[in-house]
């Protein structure tokens, strides 16, 4: 298995960095991205490109994704979305900043097609380039995601995203960061109640080079598109057509983020689904990581484009 960890330069020059379907115009920046493949890869089929959830990172699916390799017959390439990780943090946090981003790593890599794996917020932007580009996307893979509502007992709330922007500014310089985690674990107790939610927040904690502390995701610009990002969705898909690709949806059955209801609303944007619930929490992957994997390999088994 081959990892290869780049920055890609994933610039605007000479490609299509623009989601043409909607009014405003949209650049890609530039991700980091990891990708892994095996010698049993298929290398002209589409590589499965992973976009991870809201406050998370590509490392969060290292495991999988070398799974996926050696197991599958596809590359796996993940990425770091913009605002969090190592790729660059910037304004405008849409999924259809976010989608550019993606089309931006395929013009660079010089893909034509791609599987489309997004989890939660990644899964919003595979969604708006399948359904804004679909002729870049031989299927959709979506992990615990719709286009309905995000489930109001989410813990990443707007308020969570606020007191990130109000703590980090207050933590004493001189502590190192295992005692600004520590410090700042009881304001956030009082908001996130379930302990290895919490965990995930006081962990994205960093150290600055200026000994001032900060995050690995953006709180300012996850603030600035929440509406679009986790309120109000579907309202961003208005007059696209449907995508009349393949789509997995691969939901966790302690999770309430797939319901009877939110299929529906996934059934008109994407018609052709078909949901597999696992035992497991919104981390699918990560609480069901073989039949996760197992489920993938099955359906990106054969190569529609080859």
């Amino acid at each position: 298995m081959a990892r290869q960890r780049l920055l890609g330069s994933i610039l605007s020059r000479g490609g299509a960095q623009v989601l043409r379907n909607f009014q405003s115009f949209v650049q890609g920046t530039r991700l980091e991205y990891v990708s892994y493949s095996s010698p049993r890869n298929q290398m002209q089929a589409p590589p499965i490109v992973v976009m991870h959830d809201l406050n998370l990172s590509l490392e969060s699916w290292r495991q999988v994704a070398v799974n996926l390799s050696q197991v599958g017959l596809r590359q796996v390439i993940t990425v770091d979305a913009r605002n969090h990780g190592l790729s660059p943090y910037i304004s405008g946090h849409s999924p259809m900043h976010l989608a550019a981003d993606v089309e931006a790593l395929m013009s660079h890599q010089g893909l034509n097609k791609i599987v489309a794996l997004g989890h939660g917020m990644g899964g919003r932007a595979m969604m708006t380039l399948a359904l804004t580009q679909p002729q870049l996307v031989e299927r959709v893979i979506l992990v615990d995601i719709t286009p309905a509502p995000v489930p109001s007992n989410f813990y990443l709330t707007r308020q969570v995203f606020e007191m990130m922007l109000q703590v980090a500014p207050s933590i004493p310089p001189n502590l190192s960061l295992s005692e600004g985690r520590t410090f700042i674990l009881p304001l956030f107790q009082d908001v996130v109640h379930d302990a290895s939610e919490l965990r995930r927040i006081i962990y994205n904690l960093r150290k600055m080079r200026d000994n001032t502390f900060g995050w690995a995701v953006n709180p300012q610009a996850v603030l600035s598109s929440w509406g679009e990002m986790m309120i109000n969705y579907e309202a961003t898909l208005g007059g696209l057509r449907p995508y009349m690709g393949e789509v997995l949806l691969i939901a966790g059955a302690q999770s309430e983020f797939v319901t009877t209801t939110s299929i529906a609303v996934m059934q008109k944007y994407f018609p052709n689904t078909v949901v597999q619930i696992l035992d497991a929490g919104h981390c699918v992957y990560e609480d069901q990581p073989e039949q996760f994997v197992e489920l993938v390999v099955e359906f990106t088994q054969t190569c529609l484009v080859c």
